[in-house]
């Protein structure tokens, strides 16, 4: 996953690709011809650019009847700079090739027969750890047993790490040298997988050698660290070539992963691999493109399995369906549909409710959510300069202000945070920034949270994470403890009272202020909202217009990734 320098770049590159292509190519074509190229090419440009891979047939029409008579324009294994599929749609060459890296890689595993779980494992499961898990967990530990793919996709609270955790007891009580590896995209999003592992295990009923064996294989590691990086070169120390060793991969967070790390992580996968991808599809496409987990959750539908497994899968679980010939996802699509997380908690269920609305697109629902109060647990202020929010702010921060010591600091900054969807400006992670500095006594002596910006692989720090800065060191969770870091090594970083909402996600809260975007951002979209009401378990204040927050509900971005098309058309010619 990029930081938002090396987007800005790629990005930087990609509009400069389509402008030196049509330039070039269309000094080989006619006036006319030129113009409408350098104009198709633009658009493809800006379209990745902006998150997606491709341009859809209907929006190369006006390419004409003979699109490829155009000198830059190739068939699918033409060595031309851009791709026309077989089906209509244009891609740069680089996209079209991580596209059926991935495609291929899924297909594959989709292709075997499903696999006869041992008598081991699945006895182990359905007697001591079936009763600890909802059936829709029981669905997915059965689906993983079965099959080498898994797509694991549920909203906060509905135990997607929990269902992980009872997989991998499962698969390690049948073979305890199976080789494991857990990772995420950014480090944060590891650090927390690790730790909700670690809590998960907690709360189940295993035998000690059992959790032995999950804390050793619990360590979690981001992709790029999984893969191994090389200075100077955005190719991986493993590939096809070189491949990872491990037996099953679970990758969480894996809406965040771009088409470019997906790509490579699959090439790097050895062909009898289990892998596991879990997150929640309705959260934000990767920055940098591809949106390939969210783009195959929504390409078939969900719990439904080959009529010739329910008999077996009806011992542990009622919820799987019947599914139909063509879904090309069947047995390995999972949603959890339960969320434990408001069992017992006014606060949760509030928050629950509108998740779902926002998720369900029900602008009237949420607004009347959010003016209602949820039972005290929402807060609506149409003003930013509401003195009420100056003291939202100032009660949150309360616990950093007077946090003696980093990990109290750290604490602290997981109980309140602001979320921004701009960068500058009133309505931006600057301004609010700035804001919360001021509110704070102790000038120099009180501590600084900060998120780093930049990899940094020579202090083991990377883009997304979250440290407190005391006196004339820096400070940061780690897997043994805070780790200090001086000033002088601390990789580029910014203050972190508030973070933009695209960063803070993989992120949890314990209550936080959502500073929505001016009405008419072209940063309005109901995953954005999404995103950042997900990240609180206790509460939520709004600040901005009542117009800004409809808007957002109504703005759903299509998602452009062509993963799930070219993976029908490599089963269709297997």
């Amino acid at each position: 996953m990029m930081n938002k320098e090396e987007q800005e770049e790629e990005n930087r590159e990609l509009r400069e690709l389509g402008r030196a292509l049509s330039s070039f190519f269309g000094k080989r074509e006619s006036p006319e011809d030129e113009k409408i190229l350098g104009g198709v090419v633009d658009r493809l440009a800006r379209r990745t650019g902006s998150g997606g891979s491709h341009l859809e047939p209907g929006e190369v029409g006006d390419l004409g009847e003979a699109p490829l008579s155009f000198r830059c324009i190739g068939g699918e294994e033409d060595d031309l700079p851009l791709v026309l599929t077989s089906d209509g749609r244009l891609y740069f060459r680089r996209y079209f090739e991580y596209e059926s890296e991935v495609a291929g890689a899924l297909a594959g595993r989709l292709a075997k027969m499903p696999l006869d779980p041992s008598a081991s494992s699945l006895d182990f499961f359905t007697q001591s750890l079936a009763p600890q898990v909802d059936e829709y967990q029981g669905l997915a530990v059965g689906a993983a047993l079965r099959r080498d793919l898994l797509l694991l996709t549920g909203g906060p609270g509905t135990g997607k790490t929990r269902t992980i955790v009872v997989v991998l007891a499962a698969l390690l009580q049948a073979d305890p040298s199976i080789r494991i590896a857990l990772a995420a995209p950014t480090g944060k999003a590891a650090f927390r997988m690790r730790e909700s592992v670690l809590a998960t295990m907690e709360d189940l009923d295993l035998p000690d050698d059992l959790r032995a064996s999950l804390v050793d294989c619990s360590h979690s590691s981001t992709l790029h660290r999984l893969l191994g990086p090389q200075a100077g070169s955005i190719d991986f120390r493993r590939s096809s070539r070189n491949p990872l060793p491990h037996d099953v991969v679970v990758v969480d967070e894996a809406s965040m992963v771009d088409l470019p790390l997906m790509a490579k992580l699959c090439s790097a996968l050895r062909d009898e691999a289990k892998l596991i991808l879990v997150g929640d599809p309705d959260q934000l496409a990767p920055v940098q493109g591809g949106a390939v987990f969210s783009g195959l959750a929504r390409s078939s539908v969900p719990n439904r399995f080959p009529s010739a497994e329910l008999p077996a899968l009806a011992g542990y679980s009622s919820v799987a369906g019947d599914a139909a010939e063509t879904d090309r996802l069947a047995g390995s699509l999972v949603s959890l549909a339960l969320s434990h997380r408001r069992e017992g908690s006014p606060a949760a269920t509030a928050l629950g409710a509108l998740c779902d609305a926002v998720r369900d697109g029900d602008g009237e629902e949420v607004l009347a959510i959010a003016r209602g109060g949820g039972d005290g647990f929402i807060r609506f202020y149409e003003s930013l300069d509401d003195e009420s929010v100056r003291s939202v702010a100032q009660d949150g921060f309360s616990g950093l202000a007077q946090a003696t010591g980093p990990a109290e600091a750290l604490s602290a900054l997981a109980d309140f945070r602001i979320l921004c969807a701009h960068n500058q400006g009133r309505h931006g992670v600057d301004d609010w920034n700035h804001f919360a500095r001021s509110l704070l006594p102790g000038g120099d002596t009180r501590p600084l949270p900060i998120v780093v910006g930049v990899n940094d692989y020579s202090v083991r720090l990377f883009n997304g994470d979250d440290g407190v800065i005391l006196g004339k060191r820096a400070h940061f969770p780690g897997e043994d403890g805070m780790r200090e870091v001086a000033l002088s090594r601390l990789p580029g970083h910014s203050p972190a009272f508030a973070l933009s909402i695209h960063r803070s996600q993989g992120s949890e809260y314990g209550e936080v202020l959502i500073v929505l975007p001016p009405e008419g951002s072209r940063l309005l979209s109901r995953e954005l909202l999404y995103v950042a009401v997900s990240r609180a378990k206790r509460g939520i204040t709004f600040v901005g217009s009542p117009d800004s927050l409809l808007q957002s509900i109504a703005q759903r971005p299509a998602s452009f990734s062509g993963v799930a098309n070219l993976m029908g058309r490599e089963a269709s010619e297997g």
